[in-house]
């Protein structure tokens, strides 16, 4: 801001000071002093922020079908997914199953050892969740535990372990 300005910005109009003596400058109309002053990228600033806000709503819209009633915001695999089952992606969604839909919890590895936890539907599907682990896991793995657990608390029946070794294959134990 001018010297000058910042001087006489306290004056009422049509008031002189004594001592402003033929130093004295008239100040702009009010509406030319906000925009005299305000910086130059205001405008462009304020553009960039309106572009980043409509980015991002655009980003935000689902392009995939909604998710259904009890699906806490998960939303299915894509088949893509299904080719690698211990990559991130395969944490975020439900995979289909013959007696249901099931996905991923937590996975862990413990040198040749694979653990593994999901959400089951049906736990009768435990036994196929395990193959699909063992077809793409299996040589990395010389053993792969699947716990399945029920999806939902209410009717918990308990959790069902698919056990696959390359010396005895699968083993089934519920508890």
């Amino acid at each position: 801001m001018h010297p000058g300005w910042l001087r006489f910005s306290r004056l009422k109009r049509g008031h002189v000071p004594r001592d402003a003596g033929s130093s004295l400058r008239l100040s702009p109309p009010r509406c030319q002093r906000r925009f005299r002053y305000a910086p130059s990228g205001s405008i462009a600033g304020a553009a960039a922020v309106a572009v980043f806000i409509a980015a991002s709503a655009a980003c935000a819209v689902k392009t995939s079908t909604p998710p259904r009633a009890g699906d806490l915001g998960i939303p299915a695999c894509p088949p893509s997914t299904s080719a690698d089952l211990l990559s991130a992606n395969a944490l975020q969604c439900w995979f289909s199953a013959p007696h249901g839909r099931w996905r991923t919890l937590q996975q862990e590895s413990h040198y040749t050892v694979l653990v593994v936890h999901v959400a089951v539907q049906s736990q009768q599907d435990a036994r196929d969740i395990a193959g699909r682990f063992v077809a793409g896991e299996g040589g990395r793995f010389s053993e792969i535990l699947i716990y399945a657990e029920p999806e939902s608390a209410n009717g918990r029946t308990g959790t069902r372990r698919v056990r696959w070794t390359r010396d005895a294959g699968f083993e089934e134990l519920d508890f």
